[in-house]
């Protein structure tokens, strides 16, 4: 596990930098700031795979660009996102939880603005979670090994924000899974660019975003016995209970407002309108 300390702190022109020794290079750094340098400006981050410093390694690079606006100016105060991604994946990893490794983080900055920064992690060896549910349900996944991975997320994810953490877009594509045959399953929360951590004595319910973000999509083999095993297991609720019952209450009425202002979709039975349909056709 490494630790900020761990990291050298370096300039490249412009840009200041935050890299572990180990696994950087001259050669790799001038590849990684020539690919920063040339991305087009967009609205979103782009991430592409890139080789490492070993012979194989792959990894991934993702490119942060100025922000709009109001976040722009915000930007000038804070760390650029790309060191937000930094701290808060080795805030994760320090609090026992799965993330990918920063192996270095730029940013570039003119007159305080943040102009461009990028991030460097390595290759996670799993898959994100509608894929790995896709293959298992192809494989025809015993149910018992289904009920256990629900559960074993919706503890992961009641011991992260127990923790004080809220992710910043929880939804199934930036949880990876990892899994070592049918002994253990890995859960890595990806893009931590935007998660935040509160002190745990803090009240607050940015925690019902992560799990409205979470549960907005049909995901395949998933069923509603399966959402609510998933948050009885996050609630530590008995079956039944009147506080399992109101919460899934407002979880639906939740999922269906997001569905509908997100994707224009609408059903009139909540069933139909989580219902998985396969992967979408190229």
């Amino acid at each position: 596990m490494s630790r900020a300390d761990d990291y050298r702190a370096g300039r490249a022109g412009a840009w200041r930098l935050r890299f572990l020794p180990a696994r950087w290079s001259e050669d790799l750094q001038q590849r990684v700031l020539a690919l920063a340098a040339a991305e087009p400006r967009a609205r979103h981050p782009r991430t592409v795979e890139i080789d490492g410093v070993e012979a194989g390694e792959k990894l991934f690079l993702k490119i942060f660009h100025r922000a709009p606006r109001l976040g722009a100016v915000k930007d000038i105060f804070r760390p650029s996102k790309s060191f937000r991604f930094w701290r808060q994946s080795l805030a994760l990893a320090a609090a026992q939880f799965h993330a990918p490794t920063v192996l270095a983080a730029g940013e570039l900055r003119r007159f305080r603005a943040v102009q461009r920064g990028f991030v460097v992690t390595e290759k996670i060896a799993g898959r994100p979670l509608p894929e790995f549910l896709a293959a298992r349900l192809r494989q025809g996944e015993a149910a018992a090994r289904k009920r256990a991975g629900i559960e074993a997320l919706a503890r992961t994810i009641r011991r992260l924000h127990g923790q004080g953490f809220v992710h910043g877009d929880l939804v199934a594509s930036n949880i990876f899974v990892a899994a070592n045959g049918d002994r253990e399953i890995h859960f890595y929360f990806m893009d931590n660019d935007r998660t935040r951590r509160f002190p745990r004595w803090l009240p607050q319910s940015l925690w019902k975003r992560n799990l409205i973000q979470l549960n907005r999509l049909p995901l395949p083999g998933i069923t509603l016995q399966d959402r609510m095993r998933f948050l009885r297991a996050y609630l530590g609720a008995a079956p039944g209970s009147r506080r399992e019952r109101d919460f899934a209450r407002w979880i639906e009425h939740r999922t269906r407002r997001r569905r509908r202002e997100c994707d224009g979709v609408e059903q009139a039975s909540f069933r139909e309108l989580m219902r998985w349909r396969g992967m979408p056709q190229s």
